[in-house]
């Protein structure tokens, strides 16, 4: 017996605006869906920063027609996971069932993209983001990296913090999160995604009548060039017994060609048996220490760190920035090149090996680059990275721009430029 194969990716533009995109797999056991929102922290302005973040919690609050707990009911009744989450450039709902409840999850998590807003939920959401902010501060991974962003950044927007801080997050008042709404989540700038055991023709009807009434907006982000000049900053906390470090230096954009030549680069070096695995941890002189690569619309970087003893701090960020640059110096083998690509294949082949899996792949791909990446497209793209392709990475001199921000007992680093 031959069993069905999944069928091939495809967009679809509703008369609404909203952008259809179906991965259907008669095989699966399960449907997946999300709404891809081509907006984050980054299109906030500076003094309303946390902007985004909250409108995900209010999102869950309902509408007129569905109260809060009535829409949290009929997630939670479907059976499967129901989240949302926001970063720089995204704001992603995502739910998953069974396959007969497709229509109800199309239903439910659709509600999310009609929020009420109301006055006394935003006061509710304020009182937890707070809480939120203040869970973070009180860890140094994030008070360091947070340095290290508004370090790197400057007044670029991608420094914003998607929490937001206090003093922003407290002064949001309803009109300017009503204001983020409409301007952020129109029609032409949300796309649905639906992977799965699916009826496609069922999804792009349902979807055509839920998003008719939409308002037919679209959100233009402003690219920014960014310029940077090495630094090292010193935060002095005595209350501290590990010494935290941040690590932050230019990468490239997500449409760079060699953009998976940094991904594979990155996992070289921070990766797990990486080359900092190998120089600091395995040595016993650190704590941890990693480096990956993230890629922007029109930019990248390169972002990692350590923690250590603090007497032992300017030996580590020496090693640190000694693995960086022998990479520059001496470069990189063929069986790093070939072992780093066919992990990072295969770790991209077994998340689509779920619905959700490869609704993330999807969505996050095609608003990235708007248009649609395969699966097979994805892994073969790094897969066939070459240690040619690193060399020429490698050569755009990377890591000669460092801004490094140390959190801890810094004595032993006073000296040090």
């Amino acid at each position: 017996m031959t069993l069905p194969e999944p069928l091939a990716p495809s967009l679809h533009t509703l008369p609404s605006g909203l952008k259809v995109l179906l991965a259907p797999d008669p095989l699966a056991q399960t449907v997946a869906m999300g709404y891809f929102v081509q907006t984050g922290a980054r299109d906030e302005r500076r003094d309303e920063m946390g902007a985004s973040h909250f409108l995900e919690h209010l999102m869950f609050k309902g509408n007129d027609a569905v109260g809060g707990a009535e829409l949290n009911a009929r997630l939670d009744a479907l059976g499967g996971h129901a989240n949302a989450f926001t970063s720089d450039e995204a704001t992603v709902y995502h739910a998953a069932s069974l396959p007969e409840r497709a229509p109800e999850l199309l239903s439910a998590l659709s509600v999310l993209l009609e929020p009420a807003l109301r006055p006394e939920d935003i006061e509710t959401e304020r009182g937890v983001i707070l809480e939120e902010i203040a869970m973070y501060a009180d860890q140094p991974e994030s008070r360091v990296f947070d340095a290290l962003r508004a370090a790197y950044w400057g007044e670029h927007p991608l420094g914003h913090q998607v929490l937001g801080t206090v003093q922003t997050v407290s002064a949001l008042t309803p009109e300017v999160l009503r204001r983020n709404f409409l301007a952020r989540y129109g029609s032409l700038s949300v796309t649905l995604v639906a992977t799965g055991q699916l009826d496609a023709q069922n999804i792009l009807e349902q979807a055509a009548l839920i998003s008719a009434e939409w308002p037919h907006t679209v959100h233009v982000r402003r690219p920014l060039p960014q310029q940077v000049a090495p630094a090292l900053h010193i935060l002095p906390d005595d209350s501290l017994s590990r010494l935290h470090v941040a690590v932050c230096t230019p990468g490239v954009a997500v449409d760079h060609p060699l953009r998976e030549a940094a991904a594979v680069l990155s996992e070289i070096v921070g990766g797990e048996n990486g080359r900092l695995y190998w120089a600091l941890l395995d040595t016993g002189l650190a704590d941890s220490a990693d480096l990956s690569h993230a890629e922007y619309q029109e930019t990248g970087v390169f972002e990692g760190g350590f923690s250590c003893d603090p007497e032992r701090a300017a030996q580590v960020l020496g090693l640190y920035r000694g693995v960086l640059s022998s990479l520059q110096e001496q470069g990189v083998t063929e069986a790093e090149v070939r072992r780093a690509a066919r992990k990072l294949a295969v770790s991209t082949l077994l998340r689509s090996e779920t619905p959700q899996g490869q609704l993330f792949g999807l969505g996050m791909e095609y608003l990235a680059l708007g248009r649609v990446v395969t699966v097979e497209e994805a892994v073969e793209r790094v897969a066939n990275v070459t240690p040619q392709d690193v060399t020429a990475l490698l050569a755009l001199r990377p890591f000669d721009v460092q801004v490094t921000v140390a959190l801890g007992q810094t004595a032993t680093l006073a000296t040090l430029t």
